[in-house]
């Protein structure tokens, strides 16, 4: 009799297991449904994303280009930010159009920059997830979803590059105008709006723009994009007029950013070695770097590359390699330059993320097994993804007052016609805020330019 029970109970359970699966991969099948989960997920994306910026104060840097390189003077609007940055290419460096961009926020009220910067995000979230859908499904939740978790959770330097002010405008708003080309002639390649007639013009000064972001990842997309016409020039597609036009916009995008008198002022402060010995050491910098911020994704990709193999899924093997070689151009494009910086990954990161992504979207998108399992985990994706929320911004409401009381100190001071001020510097808490330093020495920067600010002599205890 209880073997009789156990039976029954067993079959029910499986039964009822087996109407569950096929009613949820029902749902998932309906593209109406993933609009809908896609849409939210991209609401609560950028509702943490807007709290954060909110939360992050101004700091380093933003109070030097708070002022015109070209007077001394505060920056009061557009004439102001061009004037500047005509001074600035001569004096410090090429990247004209993303320091304009920082200019211009700072210029205005920050909660400007507060939502555009939250835009900003979700427009590079849209453009992975557009690098790496798959043809045959749309509206690939998941895959937005992914996208958001590994920079929220796997860039170490996520404060420095998506929240803070100036470098947001750099590494966030640079790599997301870089990638531009790379989705343009994707779209062309698939007949969508640039192959459409006079469209194709319109990229022209896209790529202008684009080529003009950063030196690293402005050369990765830029090789990425001779690579992608000469692939399609090899099966005798034909190379549309405004494809060369675009093309050569890139190409003098990059060269006025490279050319720019000030890169060369700077890199001639920096003593080097041997040209040779220079050269091989900075490639190993760079493999070793590479090491730490893509090795993770690397392992994925080889992961997933078998697992398609396993699951009989038909891969987009030349586009994830392409995609993998414009990450492992912007990567070692940083050779040339005498000064490695953490954040200068970012393009590389998001390059090979999304090569993952494309495997990635070939399994679900083929594989049908694994739309309940989908949908049962989603509600503690969403529960995790709030409470990563939270927790960043606890960090980074932590961290501004921290930075906050230091500025009160320093207006205190300044009101009270005191001639000096001390304050702490604020280090960094988690990968969501950035250390801001304060010298000792008063006509050390950054110190100088607080003092500029706030109209009082600045020092670090």
């Amino acid at each position: 009799m209880l073997n009789r029970l156990e039976v029954w109970v067993a079959d029910t359970a499986s039964a009822m297991a087996a109407r569950v699966k096929r009613l949820l991969e029902n749902v998932e099948s309906h593209a109406r449904v993933r609009m809908v989960l896609f849409i939210l997920l991209l609401l609560l994306i950028g509702g943490i994303m807007l709290l954060l910026n909110m939360h992050t104060p101004l700091m380093m840097d933003d109070y030097d280009y708070s002022f015109s390189w070209a007077t001394g003077e505060r920056i009061g609007g557009v004439t102001d930010v061009l004037a500047s940055q005509a001074a600035h290419y001569r004096l410090w460096g090429g990247r004209s159009v993303v320091h304009a961009l920082a200019q211009f926020f700072l210029s205005m009220d920050k909660r400007v920059f507060n939502a555009a910067n939250t835009l900003m995000y979700l427009l590079l979230l849209l453009e992975i997830y557009a690098l790496a859908r798959p043809k045959s499904r749309k509206w690939c939740w998941e895959i937005l979803l992914l996208a958001h978790a590994f920079l929220f959770t796997g860039v170490p330097f996520f404060g420095t590059v998506f929240l803070w002010l100036t470098g947001a405008c750099n590494y966030l708003w640079g790599t997301a105008l870089a990638l531009t080309p790379l989705l343009i002639l994707r779209s062309a390649q698939e007949d969508g709006f640039f192959a459409r007639g006079w469209h194709g013009w319109l990229a022209v000064p896209i790529f202008l723009m684009a080529g003009w972001t950063n030196e690293n990842t402005a050369c990765g997309i830029l090789v990425t994009t001779l690579l992608l016409l000469a692939i399609q020039k090899s099966r005798s597609i034909r190379i549309r007029a405004w494809q060369c036009a675009a093309f050569a916009a890139e190409v003098a995008g990059v060269a006025v950013m490279l050319l720019a008198p000030g890169n060369f002022a700077r890199a001639s402060s920096y003593d080097g070695g041997h040209p040779v010995i220079e050269l091989a050491k900075r490639a190993g910098l760079a493999t070793a770097y590479g090491g730490v911020y893509l090795g993770v994704l690397l392992a994925g990709i080889l992961l997933l590359w078998s697992l398609c193999s396993a699951l009989g899924v038909k891969r987009r093997s030349l586009w994830t390699a392409i995609l993998l070689f414009g990450s492992m151009a912007s990567a070692y494009a940083m050779v040339a330059s005498p000064v490695f910086s953490d954040r200068s990954w970012t393009g590389a990161i998001v390059l090979t993320m999304c090569a993952v992504l494309v495997l990635l979207s070939d399994i679900v998108s083929q594989v049908r097994a694994f739309d309940a399992a989908k949908l049962l985990i989603l509600p503690l994706a969403l529960l995790l993804l709030a409470y990563s929320g939270y927790k960043a911004l606890s960090d980074v409401k932590a961290h501004e007052k921290a930075w906050l009381s230091q500025v009160t100190a320093i207006e205190t001071a300044a009101a009270a016609g005191e001639e000096s001020v001390s304050v702490s510097s604020v280090p960094s808490i988690s990968r969501y805020t950035m250390s801001i330093i304060v010298e000792e020495n008063p006509s050390s920067w950054p110190n100088s330019t607080l003092s500029r600010a706030f109209g009082i002599r600045v020092s670090g205890r």
